[in-house]
């Protein structure tokens, strides 16, 4: 049975998705046809009333000479402007270009334009255009936008001018008559008709330029510099390939089900012009009324198919699920109770004979409706397309939804969507429903209603008949709609001019969109909430992230600090250790040089003196060669003193850089700090191995002193050295033995402007690439093995730049060709 059931909905499935495919198909044709048709009339209607403007008697006496007749065309055009509404310009100009009558519609309402302000447009190519015609011709503009002042006008304002001759009774020319057609009420036709279908709609000129399309931005691209190359061919090339070479058809792409036809919306008669994009510049000339054509283009995405697919064939899941539990179930009855074996199988029958019947009546709903409301989560989108699918499968005048508030005693009812005919229109806030207290009372205790005939329906009083027949109403059926959140609301089907007598099948079939509609309404009010939640939840993780990058930066910024905090205490203590005892040995160098020079001197007098020593004495001087102890000796003495001497420079050095003494900002010589830096790095920099061995070279300017926190400084130096030593030898070693290359670190420092100096630490190493460079100041990050680099030294580095003196930092690197840091700080921190 599950077999069977399976295969029997996986046909059913397969089926309603050909047919709706097809019905998405046919329905996309018959709306571009709509569409065209509606473009023709359109073109249609202006040029009936550019003939019925022409042949006016006004005209007649105006080019007799009787020119007090100007006003009373004045008030025609006027008159005739106010009704319709749909020209932005209606003007009457002799053969010289000069306006005789201009009825201006600005901000809704017709304006005549005064003698003084009338203009000469001889040098319009409209004009040009429409005075060479003969009698009965029209001349017809471009759909593009009007131009003022060498520019387009802003807002933008699409426009046609059809334009036409004007004689006299003798046959001879005499002036033109001009309407500025607005396209905007043209192009708003042409998406009125495509409103509740699937596909977007497109109108494209010949040269598939967007006249309308699916977003503002696509739109005249012709009349911009800057988009003269965003057309929908580029867009969609293989799909223009056969657009502009078919007059119409039906394409599917993997951009989705694309329907075109081509409108021509000239008559005879009619000559087209190629317009021009400037005010004051000549058109290109007429063109063939066949090459004056627009292409229609409507895109169904291949998103709609798949969601109206997976839609469905979760229901059918969820159907078959619900049958073969059932089918379960009856299977363990019959097996736990066979003495009701008979009566089981019975019941059985009928409940799937119920099951078939609710899913035929499901299917005929869920094929209009329940795969678009499925679809969207949004209440508003839900309403809508409920009541639009509604009034479309019943065929009824109108459909409305409203929400029933009850406050004390009295209700109160608010139109929230309304779908019907377009000679039925009312205003969105009005229903017979709150108008009528016996319709909202029944709604809310039975809720229910069906009213066949409103006129001999029993439960009506005579007022609340004649109410209803006033509003043309004849027949409703409203049904009451609560939703889990405690709101109420109301599906109200109503017919007018004809009495309808409502089905068993119409009215089970209102019930069962409203019970899909409670759960839709349950089911949006449900994802606002969620959507809420995840909001919430969505700062509060962005909050805890912000809280954690944050404690990574303090432990960095403590580890490192704890750690040069001790390294400082160790060099100080070391320095002050080895300070005494050097002191000790330099000064008494210079005592030990005098006394070994007298003892030298005299043993010189005692030569001069004896000169022939005695035996024992001479043996003596020759075992321990004293005449190169008098020239060594000396020498040894120079030796130690430079030594001590070298030893007292890196003693000052390491308090130098320590400096445990300035934790507060003080005035210092920035070279100072490098050189001190440097000179605790002199082992790394002068290897054993020539290979290794690193070139300092340094361009110090003469530089101020610096407000700065000296002991932070040297460690931002001895970070940076550090690294540009490590960054060498890793590119030194890589090479081969033979080659001769030699490490660098330029050190170059110089006043950036008046109040700030720059440090500029650049090396040959190997490099960084972009993605680790974006990384360098992260805390913990490292490109060094495991044990050798902690990740901190340029993350406190930077935050020592920024944040204690207000400077900047940056890091200049390409793999394979060194690094360069730059450093800017303030001469003088202000506060």
């Amino acid at each position: 049975m599950s077999v069977l059931l399976g295969a029997v909905l996986g046909g059913l499935y397969y089926g309603k998705i050909r047919a709706e495919r097809t019905a998405i198909k046919i329905s996309e044709i018959r709306k571009i046809k709509m569409q065209a048709r509606v473009i023709v009339g359109n073109f249609n209607l202006v040029l009936s009333d550019l003939m019925v403007l022409s042949e006016q008697i006004e005209f007649q006496e105006i080019l007799q000479g009787t020119n007090e007749q100007n006003s009373t065309l004045a008030e025609e055009f006027f008159s005739f402007s106010q009704h319709k509404k749909i020209y932005d310009k209606i003007r009457f100009l002799d053969t010289t270009g000069q306006e005789i009558v201009r009825v201006d519609f600005n901000s809704d309402r017709p304006n005549i334009i005064p003698q003084k302000q009338l203009q000469f447009q001889l040098k319009r190519y409209w004009f040009y255009e429409t005075l060479g015609l003969n009698k009965g011709e029209v001349f017809v503009s471009p759909l593009d936008l009007n131009i003022e002042g060498e520019k387009v006008e802003q807002p933008l304002k699409p426009i046609i001018r059809f334009g036409t001759p004007v004689f006299d009774e003798r046959g001879k020319k005499r002036g033109i008559i001009i309407l500025n057609y607005f396209g905007k009420k043209l192009l708003d036709s042409f998406v009125q008709v495509s409103y509740g279908t699937p596909g977007q709609s497109m109108l494209l000129n010949a040269d598939g330029y967007w006249l309308k399309g699916a977003t503002k931005s696509d739109e005249w691209g012709f009349m911009f510099l800057d988009r003269q190359n965003h057309t929908f061919g580029k867009v969609f090339p293989e799909v223009w390939k056969q657009v502009s070479q078919r007059e119409s058809g039906q394409l599917q792409t993997s951009e989705g089900l694309f329907t075109y036809t081509t409108v021509y919306p000239l008559l005879e008669g009619q000559i087209p012009n190629t317009g021009s994009r400037q005010a004051l510049t000549s058109a290109k000339g007429q063109i063939n009324p066949r090459s004056y054509y627009w292409k229609i283009v409507s895109q169904v995405p291949i998103e709609a198919f798949d969601l109206r697919s997976n839609g469905l064939l979760l229901e059918l899941l969820y159907l078959y699920i619900g049958l073969v539990g059932a089918t379960g179930i009856g299977s363990w009855i019959l097996a736990k109770a066979s003495v009701h074996r008979q009566m089981t199988e019975i019941e059985l029958t009928k409940s799937q004979a119920r099951l078939l019947e609710l899913a035929e009546r499901e299917n005929l709903l869920k094929r209009c409706l329940s795969s678009q409301i499925r679809n969207s989560l949004e209440l508003d989108k839900i309403l809508s397309t409920a009541v639009a699918e509604v009034h479309k499968l019943l065929q009824i005048e109108r459909c409305q939804f409203l929400w029933c508030y009850i406050e004390d005693k009295s209700s109160r009812f608010e139109l929230s969507h309304e779908a019907c005919r377009g000679d039925s229109l009312t205003p969105l806030g009005s229903s017979p429903i709150e108008k009528v207290e016996m319709l909202s009372q029944a709604i809310i205790q039975e809720k229910f209603l069906q009213l066949d005939n409103v006129l001999t329906d029993a439960r009506l009083d005579s007022a609340s008949k004649d109410f209803l027949q006033s509003l043309g109403l004849t027949s409703l059926v409203a049904v009451a709609i609560y939703t889990h959140s405690n709101r109420l609301g109301v599906l109200v089907c109503q017919q007018t001019k004809d009495v309808r007598i409502w089905s068993n099948n119409e009215v089970e079939l209102i019930l069962g969109v409203a019970d899909q509609l409670a759960i839709a309404i349950d089911q949006a009010e449900l994802y606002n909430q969620s959507r809420a939640a995840t909001e919430a939840a969505t700062i509060q993780a962005e909050k805890l992230t912000k809280a954690l990058l944050q404690l990574q930066q303090t432990q960095a910024q403590l580890i490192q600090t704890e750690k040069m905090s001790s390294l400082g205490q160790v060099v100080a203590g070391i320095a002050h250790e080895i300070n005494n005892p050097v002191n000790f040995i330099y000064g008494n160098l210079n005592h030990i040089k005098q006394d070994i020079q007298h003892l030298l001197e005299l043993i010189k007098l005692y030569q001069n003196s004896y000169i022939i020593p005695t035996p024992e004495i001479q043996a003596y001087l020759e075992s321990i060669d004293l005449d190169f102890i008098a020239e060594d000796l000396p020498k040894m003495i120079t030796s130690m003193k430079m030594g001590s001497d070298r030893i007292r420079q890196i003693v000052m050095s390491l308090r130098n850089f320590a400096r445990l003494e300035e934790a507060e900002i003080k005035s210092v010589n920035i070279h100072e700090g490098i050189d001190s830096s440097l000179l605790i790095l002199q082992h790394r920099l002068q290897e054993k191995s020539p290979k290794l061995q690193i070139e300092i070279i340094k361009y110090y300017s003469n530089l101020p002193k610096v407000e700065c926190y000296p002991g932070q400084l040297n460690q931002v130096f001895m970070n940076l050295l550090n690294n540009a030593i490590d960054a060498i030898e890793a590119l030194l070693l890589m090479l081969p033995l033979s080659t001769n290359k030699q490490g660098q670190i330029v050190i170059c420092t110089e006043m950036s402007d008046s109040k700030n100096i720059s440090v500029k630490i650049k090396d040959n190493g190997v490099g960084m690439n972009e993605e680790v460079k974006k990384r360098i100041f992260d805390p913990f990050f490292t490109t060094k093995p495991i044990g050798k680099g902690t990740g901190l030294g340029l993350s406190i580095s930077y935050q020592i730049i920024t944040e204690k003196h207000h400077g900047t930092i940056e890091c200049l690197s390409e793999q394979g060709k060194g690094t360069e840091f730059w450093i800017k700080l303030p001469v003088q921190q202000n506060g």
